[in-house]
């Protein structure tokens, strides 16, 4: 079995968080109303259903959309916005930041086979994503 190098202080199960992942859903609660912003993105570029993010061993979390068919200027664009993206995890706190930790995104996360949850603790709504087959 492969083993997998976790960041210098992760939690064990950090291991199921490392991989490749795509966003299924994005839904978010704006005044009583839920809307899956994932879905809307897709209406507007539907090209995005190819765009995958990677949660690397190293602690470095990439958007990746060179496999996609989206234009190069919204490839590059999207791509610059996590070039220096970090992640860690504590318990079940999954947190990324482009900032060294200074600001970040937070969510409560749970992997159940090739499937992971994340739920924002900010207000940031859920995201299911789904492991890629490397």
């Amino acid at each position: 079995m492969l083993q997998v190098p976790l960041p210098a202080g992760a939690n064990p199960d950090a291991a199921a968080v490392i991989g490749t992942w795509k966003v299924l859903s994005h839904t978010v609660v704006f005044e009583g109303q839920t809307m899956d912003m994932h879905a809307a993105l897709l209406q507007q570029r539907p090209c995005a259903a190819q765009i995958v993010y990677e949660v690397h061993a190293d602690s470095t979390y990439r958007l990746n959309a060179s496999g996609s068919s989206c234009d190069e200027k919204y490839k590059s664009t999207q791509q610059k916005l996590y070039a220096k993206t970090r992640w860690k995890l504590e318990g079940d706190k999954f947190t990324t930041s482009a900032t060294n930790f200074a600001v970040g995104q937070s969510y409560k996360v749970s992997v159940s086979g090739n499937r992971m949850t994340w739920v924002g603790t900010e207000g940031q709504g859920t995201l299911i994503l789904q492991k890629q087959s490397p």
